[in-house]
């Protein structure tokens, strides 16, 4: 008997045969204990293969109608340096990220504000944050941490977005830091959780 697990693989491997065997071999169920939140990283190279692996992950996140509105940016030095530039409170600090990825929204649906109010807007955030989840999940499973910032960065995002030449209309979702962690994923605790399961499942009859 073929294990839930082995059916799902193969149910992925049937409905998408270009998908790259790194992704392929990915574990949700086991991975999702490690991934934690890391701001301090060392130097080390990443593991070979892990950041497409790990935007593999993130373009088959949900999205209605296949909307695709992700887009993601790895930043270089220059591009960084910008940003230090924009912040030189926090310069310090940014030096010690070794990896940026910047992730914006493109969708057709803002609202008359330029916003993300409206409710296709919003669909299509949902699934870029869904994108940024599986994004940060692969790179787990390779042992590379992550942390999901905005607002502690201390910049405009419009900033953010005009810095790394990002196409007009396309808005800032988050920006990824990632790199090998000081402290190895496996040996970090997790934040205890505000809700357990019984808090966030509501049963109806």
């Amino acid at each position: 008997m073929k294990s839930p697990r082995s059916s799902l693989y193969l149910a992925l491997l049937f409905a998408a045969p270009r998908l790259s065997q790194a992704w392929m071999t990915m574990s949700i169920a086991s991975g999702l204990p490690i991934r934690r939140s890391v701001a301090k990283f060392t130097a080390d190279p990443l593991p070979d293969g892990a950041v497409s692996a790990a935007v593999e992950a993130a373009s088959m996140a949900p999205n209605h109608f296949l909307s695709a509105p992700t887009r993601m940016y790895n930043l270089g030095p220059e591009t960084v340096n910008k940003l230090k530039a924009l912040n030189e409170d926090k310069a310090k600090m940014f030096d010690t990220v070794p990896n940026w990825m910047l992730v914006t929204i493109k969708t057709e649906h803002l609202d008359e504000s330029g916003g993300i109010s409206a409710k296709l807007a919003l669909e299509d955030h949902a699934a870029v944050s869904c994108a940024i989840q599986n994004f940060m999940q692969s790179l787990a499973e390779d042992g590379v941490g992550s942390k999901w910032m905005t607002g502690a960065l201390g910049l405009d995002p419009n900033d953010i977005v005009k810095a790394a030449n990002v196409p007009e209309g396309e808005l800032m979702v988050g920006m990824i830091w990632y790199g090998v962690p000081a402290t190895p994923l496996a040996e970090a605790k997790a934040p205890k959780r505000k809700l357990g399961v019984d808090e966030l499942l509501i049963e109806l009859p």
